[in-house]
Parts: C-alpha cells; sequence; structure tokens
C-alpha cells in the first residue's frame, strides 16, 4: 500500500531512528507493516538486527496503525503507542538485508 518516504505520513519518527518502510495492509483492528534491514541502521551489531530495532518496529507498526487510522478519517495524526508486549519470543535475529514483517492485532484500546 505505502512505502518509503509515504511511511512518514503516518508517525512522527525520522531518520535514523525509522524502524518501518512498508504498510501493506490495514483494517479496523489489524495491521502488516514492513522493515528491510539495512546496514547503516542504528540497531545493526555487525550483520545483525538487535533485539531493541525489533521492539521498535513493532512499536513504531503500532504508531503507523493509529496514524493511518487518523489519516483515512481526515484527523490530525495521533501519537500510538504500545501500553504492552505479552509473549513475545524472538526465535532469531535478522540479518543485513533481510525483511522484517510484523502482523498486529489491536485487542484493547485506551483513550481512543
Amino acid at each position: 500500500m505505502y512505502a518509503g518516504e509515504q511511511i512518514k505520513t503516518f508517525i512522527p519518527q525520522r531518520e535514523p531512528i525509522l524502524m518501518v518502510d512498508k504498510l501493506f495492509q490495514v483494517s479496523d483492528s489489524d495491521v502488516e507493516t514492513g522493515l528491510t534491514i539495512a546496514d547503516n541502521n542504528i540497531f545493526v551489531d555487525g550483520n545483525m538486527f538487535c533485539e531493541p530495532g525489533i521492539i521498535e518496529h513493532i512499536a513504531q507498526s503500532s504508531a503507523v496503525f493509529a496514524g493511518y487510522n487518523d489519516w483515512i478519517n481526515k484527523r490530525p495524526i495521533s501519537l500510538g503507542y504500545i501500553g504492552e508486549i505479552k509473549k513475545f519470543n524472538l526465535e532469531f535475529l535478522p540479518k543485513i538485508g533481510d525483511n522484517l514483517v510484523s502482523y498486529l492485532s489491536v485487542v484493547s484500546q485506551a483513550l481512543n
């Protein structure tokens, strides 16, 4: 749906902390985003994308969800954030050149 510079329409983050570069799909309760791991990413250590970068990618995916819904409904872009991550299991770290794809489902919302 959206990629590259278009993502900046929905979230306030900018380089070097921008951790979402694709919006694949969004609905009333779900979002699917992506990030291509670049060698100059601040969360790359050696050849691997580290855990804090993955958590930041998840948080920014939530922000994309909130920002997109504001944008589509012609409201000012609000800040979206994650209050809690449950059952986070990391099997391996992605490496430079890999495409990270995240699917988030909203199970509850606070304060709209």
